[in-house]
């Protein structure tokens, strides 16, 4: 499992394949003399994903292909602080906490 950080590289689950055939091996004469089971009666296994799991497969895609750092931004808040004029507004934080664990509320994460 890959994980970094800095040059955000996930786990690499964004990548799914929905169905898969069964191939014979030599000696196996399961396949020749009786059809595969399905759910589906294809002929082929299928898998189903959930739509929270193709939402984080989209979002780690999204994620993948952004810059792991606002380089302008930290140079802003840098150039703030050194300046002394960086300001924290309390009221804009916990609204961004209280949007996150909304969020994650949706999604069944945490509790």
């Amino acid at each position: 499992m890959a994980n970094a950080i800095d040059s955000f590289l996930g786990n690499g689950a964004a990548s799914v394949s929905t169905h898969r055939s069964r191939t014979p091996t030599q000696g196996d004469t399961s396949a020749a003399s009786a059809p595969a089971a399905s759910s589906t009666g294809t002929g082929s296994d299928e898998v189903q994903i959930t739509s929270t799991a193709s939402q984080l497969a989209g979002l780690g895609s999204k994620l993948s292909a952004m810059p792991a750092v606002d380089a302008a931004k930290v140079a802003r808040i840098s150039q703030s602080i050194a300046a002394g004029t960086y300001t924290i507004d309390a009221d804009k934080i916990a609204g961004g906490l209280l949007q996150s664990d909304r969020a994650l509320a949706q999604i069944g994460v945490g509790g």
